[in-house]
């Protein structure tokens, strides 16, 4: 069977990437953040963070040895800004039903 995707895959608009990245890495934070109950809020969301800032950062290696792909510090940095923007909103509202 065939493979249906292509990469790169067309962008709709400039940034398109950046904003993928962001959202799949904010994904990857809640899992992580829901995979600590009961422990502190601040280790879990610290915990988060750096789980999704390392991995972004050994997947951008990886990237660097695929033929057709290139390594970004700016998809690795879309990666980190995603985790911290959902771990921030998980943390303030975890703080308030406290």
């Amino acid at each position: 069977m065939p493979c249906l995707l292509h990469l790169p895959v067309p962008l709709a608009f400039s940034g398109q990437d950046k904003l993928i990245h962001a959202a799949a890495y904010a994904g990857m934070s809640y899992l992580f953040w829901h995979s600590w109950p009961g422990s502190r809020m601040l280790y879990r969301t610290a915990g988060a963070v750096l789980f999704c800032s390392l991995y972004g950062i050994s997947d951008e290696w990886h990237q660097s040895f695929v033929a057709g792909r290139d390594a970004s510090v700016f998809d690795w940095l879309a990666d980190t800004a995603g985790a911290i923007l959902l771990v921030s909103l998980l943390y303030k509202r975890g703080a308030k039903a406290t």
